[in-house]
Protein backbone atom coordinates (compact mmCIF):
# COMPACT_ATOMS: atom_id res chain seq x y z
CA UNK A 1 0.00 0.00 0.00
CA UNK A 2 2.72 2.44 0.96
CA UNK A 3 4.85 1.91 -2.17
CA UNK A 4 1.70 2.28 -4.30
CA UNK A 5 0.84 5.53 -2.50
CA UNK A 6 4.38 6.78 -2.98
CA UNK A 7 4.23 6.10 -6.68
CA UNK A 8 0.87 7.92 -6.88
CA UNK A 9 2.23 10.99 -5.12
CA UNK A 10 5.25 11.04 -7.38
CA UNK A 11 3.10 10.68 -10.48
CA UNK A 12 0.84 13.47 -9.28
CA UNK A 13 3.81 15.70 -8.57
CA UNK A 14 5.30 14.95 -11.99
CA UNK A 15 1.93 15.60 -13.61
CA UNK A 16 1.68 18.91 -11.73
CA UNK A 17 5.15 19.94 -12.85
CA UNK A 18 4.31 19.06 -16.44
CA UNK A 19 1.06 21.05 -16.18
CA UNK A 20 2.84 24.07 -14.70
CA UNK A 21 5.45 23.82 -17.38
CA UNK A 22 2.80 23.70 -20.07
CA UNK A 23 0.95 26.66 -18.54
CA UNK A 24 4.14 28.65 -18.20
CA UNK A 25 5.01 27.80 -21.78
CA UNK A 26 1.56 28.92 -22.95
CA UNK A 27 1.90 32.13 -20.97
CA UNK A 28 5.27 32.88 -22.49
CA UNK A 29 3.73 32.65 -25.96
CA UNK A 30 0.93 35.13 -25.21
CA UNK A 31 1.93 38.67 -26.15
CA UNK A 32 0.12 41.96 -26.48
CA UNK A 33 0.69 42.67 -30.15
CA UNK A 34 -0.08 39.20 -31.46
CA UNK A 35 -2.81 37.96 -29.12
CA UNK A 36 -4.19 40.67 -26.82
CA UNK A 37 -4.48 43.69 -29.12
CA UNK A 38 -7.04 42.01 -31.44
CA UNK A 39 -9.24 41.17 -28.44
CA UNK A 40 -9.08 44.71 -27.06
CA UNK A 41 -9.79 46.18 -30.50
CA UNK A 42 -12.84 44.00 -31.04
CA UNK A 43 -14.37 44.27 -27.59
CA UNK A 44 -12.93 47.14 -25.54
CA UNK A 45 -11.54 50.09 -27.47
CA UNK A 46 -14.88 51.58 -28.51
CA UNK A 47 -15.33 52.65 -24.87
CA UNK A 48 -11.78 52.65 -23.54
CA UNK A 49 -10.55 55.71 -25.42
CA UNK A 50 -8.16 58.45 -24.27
CA UNK A 51 -9.67 61.10 -21.99
CA UNK A 52 -12.38 63.09 -23.71
CA UNK A 53 -12.36 60.97 -26.88
CA UNK A 54 -15.20 58.61 -26.05
CA UNK A 55 -18.39 58.62 -28.04
CA UNK A 56 -21.00 60.70 -26.27
CA UNK A 57 -18.97 61.30 -23.11
CA UNK A 58 -16.57 59.51 -20.80
CA UNK A 59 -17.57 55.93 -20.08
CA UNK A 60 -14.34 54.12 -19.23
CA UNK A 61 -11.89 55.06 -16.46
CA UNK A 62 -8.82 54.25 -18.54
CA UNK A 63 -7.75 54.05 -22.17
CA UNK A 64 -6.75 50.70 -23.69
CA UNK A 65 -5.81 51.79 -27.20
CA UNK A 66 -2.07 51.00 -26.98
CA UNK A 67 0.32 48.63 -25.25
CA UNK A 68 1.58 51.41 -23.01
CA UNK A 69 -1.97 52.15 -21.87
CA UNK A 70 -3.08 48.53 -21.44
CA UNK A 71 -0.03 47.02 -19.72
CA UNK A 72 -0.55 48.59 -16.25
CA UNK A 73 -4.11 47.28 -16.24
CA UNK A 74 -3.35 43.69 -17.27
CA UNK A 75 -4.30 42.07 -13.95
CA UNK A 76 -7.39 44.25 -13.53
CA UNK A 77 -8.48 43.31 -17.06
CA UNK A 78 -8.01 39.62 -16.28
CA UNK A 79 -10.06 39.90 -13.07
CA UNK A 80 -12.91 41.76 -14.76
CA UNK A 81 -13.24 39.41 -17.73
CA UNK A 82 -13.02 36.28 -15.58
CA UNK A 83 -15.76 37.68 -13.32
CA UNK A 84 -17.94 38.46 -16.35
CA UNK A 85 -18.09 42.17 -15.49
CA UNK A 86 -16.44 43.19 -18.76
CA UNK A 87 -17.27 43.74 -21.50
CA UNK A 88 -20.63 44.99 -20.23
CA UNK A 89 -23.56 42.89 -21.47
CA UNK A 90 -26.45 42.08 -19.18
CA UNK A 91 -28.72 39.86 -21.29
CA UNK A 92 -28.46 36.09 -21.34
CA UNK A 93 -30.80 35.56 -24.26
CA UNK A 94 -31.62 35.20 -26.94
CA UNK A 95 -28.06 34.81 -28.15
CA UNK A 96 -26.75 35.85 -31.53
CA UNK A 97 -29.61 38.15 -32.55
CA UNK A 98 -28.34 41.52 -31.33
CA UNK A 99 -25.96 43.60 -33.42
CA UNK A 100 -24.32 45.19 -30.36
CA UNK A 101 -23.99 41.97 -28.33
CA UNK A 102 -20.81 41.94 -26.29
CA UNK A 103 -18.97 39.01 -24.81
CA UNK A 104 -15.71 37.10 -24.83
CA UNK A 105 -15.18 33.47 -25.70
CA UNK A 106 -13.58 31.14 -23.15
CA UNK A 107 -10.42 31.19 -25.25
CA UNK A 108 -10.28 35.00 -25.26
CA UNK A 109 -10.70 35.12 -21.48
CA UNK A 110 -7.96 32.49 -21.09
CA UNK A 111 -5.67 34.53 -23.35
CA UNK A 112 -6.10 37.72 -21.33
CA UNK A 113 -5.53 35.86 -18.06
CA UNK A 114 -2.41 34.13 -19.41
CA UNK A 115 -1.06 37.47 -20.64
CA UNK A 116 -1.46 39.00 -17.18
CA UNK A 117 0.11 35.97 -15.47
CA UNK A 118 3.08 36.16 -17.84
CA UNK A 119 3.81 39.75 -16.86
CA UNK A 120 1.98 41.38 -19.78
CA UNK A 121 4.75 41.10 -22.42
CA UNK A 122 4.53 43.27 -25.52
CA UNK A 123 6.04 40.90 -28.06
CA UNK A 124 6.78 41.57 -31.70
CA UNK A 125 5.16 44.80 -32.97
CA UNK A 126 5.17 43.49 -36.53
CA UNK A 127 2.53 40.93 -35.49
CA UNK A 128 0.06 43.64 -34.39
CA UNK A 129 -3.29 43.78 -36.22
CA UNK A 130 -4.03 46.72 -38.51
CA UNK A 131 -4.81 49.72 -36.37
CA UNK A 132 -8.45 50.63 -35.84
CA UNK A 133 -9.24 54.28 -36.60
CA UNK A 134 -9.89 56.40 -33.53
CA UNK A 135 -13.67 56.33 -33.32
CA UNK A 136 -13.89 59.89 -32.10
CA UNK A 137 -10.82 61.56 -33.54
CA UNK A 138 -11.46 65.27 -34.00
CA UNK A 139 -11.88 66.02 -37.67
CA UNK A 140 -14.05 68.20 -39.88
CA UNK A 141 -17.14 66.45 -38.49
CA UNK A 142 -16.54 67.96 -35.07
CA UNK A 143 -15.88 64.53 -33.60
CA UNK A 144 -18.95 62.73 -34.95
CA UNK A 145 -18.10 59.14 -35.79
CA UNK A 146 -20.33 58.96 -38.90
CA UNK A 147 -18.92 62.13 -40.43
CA UNK A 148 -20.49 65.57 -40.57
CA UNK A 149 -24.21 65.40 -39.64
CA UNK A 150 -26.85 66.92 -41.89
CA UNK A 151 -28.34 68.63 -38.85
CA UNK A 152 -27.00 69.33 -35.34
CA UNK A 153 -29.42 70.34 -32.58
CA UNK A 154 -28.10 71.56 -29.22
CA UNK A 155 -29.71 72.20 -25.87
CA UNK A 156 -31.19 75.72 -25.98
CA UNK A 157 -28.33 77.15 -23.92
CA UNK A 158 -25.52 75.92 -21.64
CA UNK A 159 -26.68 74.63 -18.27
CA UNK A 160 -24.62 74.93 -15.08
CA UNK A 161 -24.52 72.05 -12.60
CA UNK A 162 -23.67 73.74 -9.31
CA UNK A 163 -20.99 72.73 -6.79
CA UNK A 164 -23.60 71.50 -4.31
CA UNK A 165 -25.53 69.44 -6.89
CA UNK A 166 -25.41 65.65 -6.73
CA UNK A 167 -28.45 64.12 -8.45
CA UNK A 168 -29.96 66.44 -11.04
CA UNK A 169 -32.54 65.59 -13.70
CA UNK A 170 -33.07 68.25 -16.33
CA UNK A 171 -35.38 68.28 -19.35
CA UNK A 172 -34.57 70.80 -22.07
CA UNK A 173 -36.45 71.54 -25.29
CA UNK A 174 -35.09 73.00 -28.53
CA UNK A 175 -37.48 73.82 -31.36
CA UNK A 176 -35.70 73.27 -34.66
CA UNK A 177 -35.51 76.61 -36.52
CA UNK A 178 -37.17 76.58 -39.95
CA UNK A 179 -33.96 77.72 -41.66
CA UNK A 180 -32.22 74.56 -40.38
CA UNK A 181 -35.11 72.23 -41.29
CA UNK A 182 -37.31 73.83 -43.96
CA UNK A 183 -39.10 70.58 -44.85
CA UNK A 184 -40.01 67.19 -43.40
CA UNK A 185 -37.25 64.58 -43.64
CA UNK A 186 -36.55 61.00 -42.66
CA UNK A 187 -33.47 60.31 -40.61
CA UNK A 188 -31.38 57.18 -41.05
CA UNK A 189 -29.00 57.68 -38.13
CA UNK A 190 -28.36 59.91 -35.13
CA UNK A 191 -25.61 60.32 -32.58
CA UNK A 192 -25.67 61.79 -29.07
CA UNK A 193 -22.85 63.94 -27.74
CA UNK A 194 -23.30 64.53 -24.03
CA UNK A 195 -21.24 67.68 -24.15
CA UNK A 196 -19.09 67.43 -21.03
CA UNK A 197 -15.94 65.72 -19.93
CA UNK A 198 -14.24 66.53 -16.64
CA UNK A 199 -11.29 64.45 -15.47
CA UNK A 200 -12.16 62.12 -12.61
CA UNK A 201 -15.89 62.84 -12.69
CA UNK A 202 -18.84 61.13 -14.35
CA UNK A 203 -20.47 64.51 -15.19
CA UNK A 204 -23.30 63.19 -17.39
CA UNK A 205 -24.67 59.94 -15.99
CA UNK A 206 -26.98 59.40 -18.93
CA UNK A 207 -28.67 61.34 -21.69
CA UNK A 208 -31.92 60.61 -23.52
CA UNK A 209 -33.29 62.19 -26.66
CA UNK A 210 -36.78 62.53 -28.05
CA UNK A 211 -38.73 64.21 -30.85
CA UNK A 212 -41.91 66.17 -30.10
CA UNK A 213 -44.28 67.02 -32.99
CA UNK A 214 -44.85 70.48 -34.45
CA UNK A 215 -46.98 72.61 -32.14
CA UNK A 216 -45.48 71.01 -29.01
CA UNK A 217 -45.97 73.13 -25.88
CA UNK A 218 -43.72 72.61 -22.88
CA UNK A 219 -45.49 71.10 -19.87
CA UNK A 220 -43.77 70.51 -16.51
CA UNK A 221 -45.98 67.45 -15.91
CA UNK A 222 -44.74 65.97 -19.19
CA UNK A 223 -41.14 66.76 -18.26
CA UNK A 224 -41.58 65.02 -14.90
CA UNK A 225 -42.14 61.76 -16.76
CA UNK A 226 -38.56 62.03 -18.02
CA UNK A 227 -37.75 59.17 -20.38
CA UNK A 228 -41.38 58.05 -20.33
CA UNK A 229 -42.81 61.30 -21.69
CA UNK A 230 -44.97 61.11 -24.79
CA UNK A 231 -43.31 61.52 -28.15
CA UNK A 232 -40.78 59.72 -30.32
CA UNK A 233 -37.88 58.32 -28.30
CA UNK A 234 -34.39 58.11 -29.76
CA UNK A 235 -33.15 56.12 -26.77
CA UNK A 236 -30.42 56.94 -24.29
CA UNK A 237 -26.72 56.67 -23.73
CA UNK A 238 -24.86 56.17 -20.48
CA UNK A 239 -21.39 57.53 -21.08
CA UNK A 240 -20.07 56.47 -24.47
CA UNK A 241 -22.28 54.79 -27.01
CA UNK A 242 -22.26 53.93 -30.68
CA UNK A 243 -24.50 55.99 -32.96
CA UNK A 244 -27.96 54.64 -33.81
CA UNK A 245 -28.24 53.54 -37.44
CA UNK A 246 -31.32 52.16 -39.16
CA UNK A 247 -31.19 49.51 -41.92
CA UNK A 248 -31.61 50.49 -45.60
CA UNK A 249 -35.23 51.41 -46.48
CA UNK A 250 -35.96 52.34 -42.83
CA UNK A 251 -36.29 55.87 -41.47
CA UNK A 252 -37.59 57.91 -38.54
CA UNK A 253 -39.65 60.94 -39.55
CA UNK A 254 -38.53 64.39 -38.46
CA UNK A 255 -41.08 67.06 -39.36
CA UNK A 256 -40.25 70.72 -39.80
CA UNK A 257 -41.18 72.64 -36.67
CA UNK A 258 -40.43 69.63 -34.43
CA UNK A 259 -38.92 70.05 -30.99
CA UNK A 260 -35.97 68.01 -29.77
CA UNK A 261 -36.10 67.03 -26.11
CA UNK A 262 -32.94 66.45 -24.10
CA UNK A 263 -33.49 64.50 -20.88
CA UNK A 264 -30.23 64.90 -18.97
CA UNK A 265 -29.18 63.15 -15.80
CA UNK A 266 -26.24 64.70 -13.96
CA UNK A 267 -24.93 62.64 -11.06
CA UNK A 268 -21.78 63.69 -9.21
CA UNK A 269 -20.20 64.25 -5.82
CA UNK A 270 -20.89 67.66 -4.32
CA UNK A 271 -17.91 69.79 -3.37
CA UNK A 272 -15.98 72.99 -4.03
CA UNK A 273 -15.13 73.55 -7.70
CA UNK A 274 -17.09 70.45 -8.74
CA UNK A 275 -19.59 72.43 -10.81
CA UNK A 276 -19.46 72.52 -14.59
CA UNK A 277 -21.31 73.73 -17.67
CA UNK A 278 -23.09 71.36 -20.02
CA UNK A 279 -24.65 71.74 -23.46
CA UNK A 280 -25.43 68.38 -25.05
CA UNK A 281 -26.22 67.99 -28.74
CA UNK A 282 -27.56 65.45 -31.23
CA UNK A 283 -26.37 64.99 -34.79
CA UNK A 284 -28.90 63.79 -37.39
CA UNK A 285 -28.17 62.04 -40.71
CA UNK A 286 -30.87 62.21 -43.37
CA UNK A 287 -32.04 59.26 -45.46
CA UNK A 288 -30.50 59.33 -48.93
CA UNK A 289 -33.38 57.68 -50.78
CA UNK A 290 -37.04 56.67 -50.39
CA UNK A 291 -38.06 55.23 -47.02
CA UNK A 292 -40.24 52.14 -47.17
CA UNK A 293 -40.55 51.42 -43.45
CA UNK A 294 -41.39 54.20 -40.98
CA UNK A 295 -39.87 53.62 -37.54
CA UNK A 296 -41.73 54.57 -34.35
CA UNK A 297 -41.02 54.10 -30.65
CA UNK A 298 -43.11 53.61 -27.53
CA UNK A 299 -42.88 52.23 -24.03
CA UNK A 300 -44.76 49.28 -22.59
CA UNK A 301 -44.83 50.17 -18.93
CA UNK A 302 -46.71 51.67 -16.02
CA UNK A 303 -46.43 54.62 -13.66
CA UNK A 304 -49.07 53.38 -11.19
CA UNK A 305 -46.97 51.21 -8.89
CA UNK A 306 -45.67 51.15 -5.34
CA UNK A 307 -42.69 49.13 -4.13
CA UNK A 308 -43.04 48.43 -0.38
CA UNK A 309 -40.08 48.80 1.99
CA UNK A 310 -37.66 45.84 2.17
CA UNK A 311 -39.33 43.89 -0.62
CA UNK A 312 -37.10 41.55 -2.65
CA UNK A 313 -37.90 40.28 -6.16
CA UNK A 314 -40.90 42.60 -6.34
CA UNK A 315 -42.45 42.14 -9.79
CA UNK A 316 -44.05 44.88 -11.86
CA UNK A 317 -45.50 44.04 -15.26
CA UNK A 318 -47.20 45.67 -18.23
CA UNK A 319 -48.51 44.35 -21.55
CA UNK A 320 -50.05 45.28 -24.86
CA UNK A 321 -51.50 43.42 -27.86
CA UNK A 322 -50.29 44.31 -31.35
CA UNK A 323 -52.99 45.72 -33.59
CA UNK A 324 -51.00 45.20 -36.82
CA UNK A 325 -48.25 42.98 -38.11
CA UNK A 326 -45.20 44.62 -36.57
CA UNK A 327 -41.44 44.62 -37.04
CA UNK A 328 -39.51 45.09 -33.81
CA UNK A 329 -36.13 46.82 -34.22
CA UNK A 330 -34.76 47.17 -30.68
CA UNK A 331 -35.57 46.93 -26.97
CA UNK A 332 -34.56 49.27 -24.19
CA UNK A 333 -35.66 48.42 -20.61
CA UNK A 334 -35.43 51.38 -18.26
CA UNK A 335 -35.63 51.58 -14.47
CA UNK A 336 -33.53 52.92 -11.60
CA UNK A 337 -31.43 51.77 -8.63
CA UNK A 338 -33.72 49.04 -7.25
CA UNK A 339 -34.27 47.25 -10.57
CA UNK A 340 -32.47 43.91 -10.91
CA UNK A 341 -33.96 42.20 -13.98
CA UNK A 342 -36.09 42.78 -17.07
CA UNK A 343 -37.81 40.47 -19.54
CA UNK A 344 -39.80 40.90 -22.78
CA UNK A 345 -42.01 37.95 -23.81
CA UNK A 346 -44.19 37.46 -26.89
CA UNK A 347 -47.31 35.27 -26.77
CA UNK A 348 -48.37 34.54 -30.34
CA UNK A 349 -52.01 34.20 -31.46
CA UNK A 350 -51.58 30.39 -31.49
CA UNK A 351 -50.52 30.43 -27.80
CA UNK A 352 -46.82 29.86 -28.44
CA UNK A 353 -44.49 31.90 -26.20
CA UNK A 354 -41.07 33.30 -27.03
CA UNK A 355 -38.64 35.29 -24.91
CA UNK A 356 -37.62 38.34 -26.92
CA UNK A 357 -35.16 39.68 -24.34
CA UNK A 358 -34.05 38.43 -20.94
CA UNK A 359 -31.87 40.69 -18.79
CA UNK A 360 -31.19 38.88 -15.48
CA UNK A 361 -28.56 41.44 -14.39
CA UNK A 362 -30.14 44.82 -15.03
CA UNK A 363 -27.84 47.70 -14.10
CA UNK A 364 -29.13 51.26 -14.18
CA UNK A 365 -25.59 52.53 -14.71
CA UNK A 366 -25.61 51.09 -18.24
CA UNK A 367 -28.46 52.29 -20.42
CA UNK A 368 -28.19 49.48 -22.97
CA UNK A 369 -30.36 49.51 -26.08
CA UNK A 370 -30.55 45.93 -27.38
CA UNK A 371 -30.45 46.33 -31.18
CA UNK A 372 -31.64 43.47 -33.35
CA UNK A 373 -29.42 42.45 -36.27
CA UNK A 374 -32.54 41.92 -38.35
CA UNK A 375 -36.09 43.18 -37.72
CA UNK A 376 -38.29 40.74 -35.81
CA UNK A 377 -41.68 40.04 -37.42
CA UNK A 378 -44.53 39.74 -34.90
CA UNK A 379 -48.03 39.06 -36.26
CA UNK A 380 -51.15 41.01 -35.40
CA UNK A 381 -52.70 39.75 -32.17
CA UNK A 382 -49.37 38.97 -30.49
CA UNK A 383 -49.30 39.95 -26.82
CA UNK A 384 -46.10 41.59 -25.57
CA UNK A 385 -45.41 41.32 -21.83
CA UNK A 386 -42.70 43.34 -20.13
CA UNK A 387 -41.82 42.58 -16.53
CA UNK A 388 -39.16 43.91 -14.18
CA UNK A 389 -37.93 42.81 -10.78
CA UNK A 390 -36.96 45.19 -7.97
CA UNK A 391 -34.97 44.79 -4.76
CA UNK A 392 -35.76 47.30 -2.02
CA UNK A 393 -33.72 45.49 0.63
CA UNK A 394 -31.31 46.98 3.14
CA UNK A 395 -28.36 45.16 1.55
CA UNK A 396 -29.03 46.63 -1.87
CA UNK A 397 -29.72 50.01 -0.29
CA UNK A 398 -26.21 50.06 1.12
CA UNK A 399 -24.67 49.03 -2.21
CA UNK A 400 -26.72 51.40 -4.38
CA UNK A 401 -27.12 54.20 -1.83
CA UNK A 402 -30.88 54.44 -1.44
CA UNK A 403 -33.27 54.31 1.53
CA UNK A 404 -34.96 50.87 1.73
CA UNK A 405 -37.35 52.03 4.48
CA UNK A 406 -39.62 53.99 2.15
CA UNK A 407 -42.37 53.04 -0.28
CA UNK A 408 -41.08 53.82 -3.76
CA UNK A 409 -43.22 55.22 -6.57
CA UNK A 410 -42.72 56.38 -10.14
CA UNK A 411 -40.59 59.49 -10.51
CA UNK A 412 -37.69 60.99 -12.50
CA UNK A 413 -35.12 61.15 -9.70
CA UNK A 414 -32.59 58.37 -9.29
CA UNK A 415 -34.02 57.68 -5.83
CA UNK A 416 -37.48 57.17 -7.39
CA UNK A 417 -38.25 54.31 -9.76
CA UNK A 418 -39.50 53.72 -13.27
CA UNK A 419 -40.89 50.74 -15.13
CA UNK A 420 -40.57 51.32 -18.87
CA UNK A 421 -40.01 48.74 -21.59
CA UNK A 422 -39.20 50.77 -24.70
CA UNK A 423 -39.36 49.31 -28.20
CA UNK A 424 -38.63 50.75 -31.63
CA UNK A 425 -40.87 49.27 -34.28
CA UNK A 426 -42.54 49.45 -37.70
CA UNK A 427 -46.24 48.74 -38.21
CA UNK A 428 -46.83 47.08 -41.56
CA UNK A 429 -49.74 48.41 -43.58
CA UNK A 430 -52.19 45.96 -45.23
CA UNK A 431 -50.47 44.38 -48.19
CA UNK A 432 -47.04 45.68 -47.23
CA UNK A 433 -44.38 42.99 -47.31
CA UNK A 434 -41.69 42.79 -44.63
CA UNK A 435 -38.04 42.94 -45.67
CA UNK A 436 -36.64 39.62 -46.81
CA UNK A 437 -34.11 39.53 -43.94
CA UNK A 438 -36.58 39.81 -41.06
CA UNK A 439 -36.61 37.29 -38.19
CA UNK A 440 -39.54 34.90 -38.03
Amino acid sequence: MKPRASVGVGAAALSGLLFLGTTASAQSRVTYYEHVAPILQNHCMSCHQPAGKNLGSLVAPMALTSYEEARPWARAIARKVKAGDMPPWFADGPRGVFSNERGLTAKEIETLAAWADAGAPGGDKSLAPPSVPDLTVERDSGGYSLGTPDLIVKMPKPYFITDESEDVQGTFHTKIPEDLLPQDVFIRAWEFRAGTYKAGQDTVHHMCGGVRPPGFVENPADDAEGEGASGLSMGCIAGGSEPAQLPPDFGMELKKGSTITFNMHYYKQAGPNSGYWNQAEIGFYFAKGPVKYKVHSKSIGTTGFEIPPHKINYRIGAAETLQKDTLYMSYWPHAHLRATAAKYTATYPDGRKEVLLNVPRYDQSWQVTYKLKQPKLLPKGTRIDVEMLYDNSADRGVKRQFDPNVTVRNGPRTQDEMMLGFVSYVELEPGQSPPTTQQQ
